[in-house]
């Protein structure tokens, strides 16, 4: 694991995100020590001129999901994967899906960008909150080996995420008490990054849960 905070900030979640093939982060801090522990490329770009990409973009390693609003400036970095531009009243799409690269889960403000996002993926979408609260991208944190989500998830909602995401979930805070693992860390595959905050017992939970032990 690595241990970090973004200009003092452990949310290190909510400026960015990795998958199995590249990572993307909005700030420039550390990239090539990112680089060193999650095994692939550090990306850099902003979304709407500010750096808490995690906020409003979502991917794996197939793709990409932003807003259609994207400025055309921050477009021209968006070249490590295929691209979705999604028009929807929502843009904070990186609060409102959590995915891998075998599924996706959406929150039910997505509900009518479903399909185009299924089809965009090829992968199926499933629709559910997580402890009852609709910001599923920041109430999980999900790769290939297993998922960490917020310690009141309900039984069926873990289920569906289980099924849809082909892995495991376990539950877990992280910056010292936090619920939104999603706000947290950034993992992929091959490791994690976690904020200085986050105690022994969160980087244990956080290790057993995403598959690294």
């Amino acid at each position: 694991m690595l241990r970090m905070n973004f200009a003092g900030d452990p949310n290190l979640g909510l400026y960015g995100f990795a998958t199995d093939e590249y990572c993307v982060v909005g700030v420039h801090a550390a990239r090539d020590k990112i680089e060193k522990e999650l095994k692939v490329k550090a990306h850099f770009f902003t979304v709407f001129n500010t750096g808490l990409l995690g906020i409003f973009a979502a991917g794996n390693s197939s793709g990409i999901v932003v807003p259609n609003l994207l400025e055309k400036d921050e477009r021209k970095h968006l070249h490590m994967a295929d691209v979705l531009y999604l028009t929807s009243r929502y843009t904070a799409l990186g609060n409102l899906i959590l995915m891998n690269d075998n599924g996706i889960i959406l929150s039910p403000l997505l509900r009518k960008e479903r399909q185009e996002i299924e089809n965009f993926f090829g992968l199926r979408c499933a629709i559910t909150k997580i402890a009852g609260t609709v910001v599923v991208g920041n109430l999980g944190i999900a790769t290939n080996k297993g998922c960490l989500l917020h310690p009141r998830v309900k039984k069926q909602e873990m289920k569906l995420i289980e099924d849809t995401l082909g892995v495991e979930a376990d539950i877990g805070t992280v910056n010292f008490g936090s619920p939104y693992p999603g706000a947290g860390v950034i993992a992929n595959s091959f490791g994690f990054v976690a904020s200085r905050q986050s105690s022994g017992p969160e980087l244990g939970r956080i290790t057993e849960a995403l598959g690294f032990l």
